[in-house]
């Protein structure tokens, strides 16, 4: 595979530089920041009632993307897809907690055949064959009970970046917040449960509002922590030329999002930030981005080719025009997740079609989200029979094997309209490209690659800790 030193033409056209400006400016620094089921609750993104200071400002100086998608609502399988430019199940990631098989490359790797130290510290999430492509796996310092980070892991992180020296970094932090459990003890209450924004498909009332309360809580403290990240790279001259990145994994740990193939579950926040080149305050919204293609177009914003045999295309000249046009249509799957699911789904600009293999059941619900008081508060509802519609869906069965949702008309998908004839036309035509990409990307049958469940559908009750075996018929 060629590789090359060049930065992509017309970066650099309008500038002159010195000797040593234009080989830093060949060679920029890349710091990702991956939050851990944040959603879209930023302010930057619109949500006005949560503190997040820090990233709105990375929003300011940089570009934001207002329609990326993640190719899957749970963590390690997005977070394989994403580093590999490959759908999880093409390369056997698509269940919680399977790691990467030997063999498959991450970027990591790519950036290491051309001269940068890379590193990897906090949450990772691939495996141990993930960690080998890496330079060094960052001790990320004493965290008590999923708290605050500490002052040893600023140090490492620090150290990290001095140790990099002449070469140029790569370097992946993964934060564990806004995951769950949350614990008030530990973490500042900044968010009041007067102020937060409760969806129709949860219950407006106080344990959920605590609830929701906590979690903003959890990004605020991410969103510090990013904040003395970034003073500490500016402190030692390396600010100007990084590119930084910003995003999440999946949507926001509450039932009908996080797992579920909506845009509560699958869409993120996405900023890139770089002071020398990326002109600030920019927005991009002219089509869809799919964290599929992040591999690529990092790979592309430094002038690596980015491999062929890949899923994954570059997106770097949106990045650097956005005003270009992003994808037509993006692709999301979720599989086990302590229920098993095969869900798969499509998406352009003004509608989504989902496809529900296991029809005949109830969806599938993560056990951290059936212990929270979101849910709890769900369940009490249900009892007293005082759910409205919105609020029913996720325990009815059997369900649609299809939704398909008009965006623009209904952004919390909760009217499908599968049964309405000026519908189906387009509905049709995201089937036969769901089933093309199928084809193309080697996803298996939905009988086959099966896991038992570990926590019931129907109350949430877990009953198993370990994760069970692989029914591969």
């Amino acid at each position: 595979m060629k590789k090359n030193w060049l930065i992509p033409i017309g970066i650099f056209a309008t500038t002159t530089l010195s000797a040593q400006e234009s080989k830093e400016q060949e060679r920029p620094n890349i710091l990702v920041f991956i939050a851990d089921d944040a959603g879209m609750d930023f302010g930057c993104y619109g949500n006005l009632s949560i503190k997040t200071p820090h990233i709105d400002r990375l929003a300011a100086q940089g570009v934001k993307f207002n329609k990326a998608f993640l190719t899957s609502p749970q963590s390690s399988p997005s977070r394989t897809s994403m580093m590999t430019g490959m759908f999880a199940h093409t390369i056997g990631t698509e269940d919680l907690h399977t790691p990467l098989k030997a063999g498959i490359r991450m970027m990591p790797s790519y950036f290491r055949e051309v001269g940068y130290y890379t590193g990897s510290m906090l949450k990772t999430h691939w495996g141990g064959e993930g960690n080998k492509q890496f330079n060094q796996m960052i001790p990320s310092g004493y965290l008590p009970n999923q708290g605050d980070l500490t002052e040893e892991t600023y140090a490492n992180y620090a150290r990290f970046i001095d140790e990099s020296k002449e070469q140029p970094f790569f370097l992946w932090v993964g934060f564990a917040d806004p995951h769950r459990p949350y614990n008030r003890e530990i973490c500042p209450q900044r968010n009041s449960p007067e102020e937060v924004s409760v969806p129709p498909y949860l219950i407006d009332g106080p344990d959920t509002r605590r609830d929701l309360a906590d979690y903003y809580d959890e990004i605020t403290r991410m969103d510090q922590n990013i904040g003395k990240m970034l003073s500490i790279l500016e402190q030692k001259g390396k600010l100007n030329n990084t590119i930084i990145v910003f995003l999440s994994d999946n949507g926001m740990p509450f039932p009908r999002s996080k797992g579920s193939l909506y845009d509560s579950g699958i869409q993120t926040p996405l900023i890139f930030v770089w002071n020398r080149v990326i002109k600030p305050g920019k927005v991009h919204e002219n089509g869809l981005v799919s964290s599929i293609d992040l591999m690529s177009t990092l790979l592309s914003l430094v002038g690596i080719t980015p491999p062929e045999e890949i899923y994954g295309e570059s997106f770097h000249e949106l990045v650097l025009d956005p005003t270009k046009r992003g994808r037509d249509y993006i692709y999301a799957e979720r599989n086990w997740h302590n229920t098993d699911e095969y869900m798969r789904c499509i998406r352009s600009e003004k509608y989504k079609l989902i496809y529900n293999a296991y029809y005949e059941l109830p969806h599938g619900t993560a056990a951290d989200l059936s212990s929270s008081l979101s849910w709890y508060e769900l369940k009490k509802w249900q009892r007293e029979g005082k759910l409205n519609d919105s609020q029913k869906q996720i325990f009815i069965a059997p369900r649609s094997m299809i939704e398909l949702y008009d965006l623009e008309n209904d952004p919390f998908e909760l009217d499908n309209i599968a049964d309405i004839p000026q519908h189906i036309p387009e509905g049709r035509k995201l089937a036969k490209l769901l089933v093309q990409w199928q084809k193309d990307t080697a996803d298996h049958p939905f009988w086959k690659r099966k896991r038992a469940d570990t926590n019931d559908r129907i109350s949430g009750f877990r009953l198993f800790d370990e994760i069970p075996e692989l029914r591969d018929e």
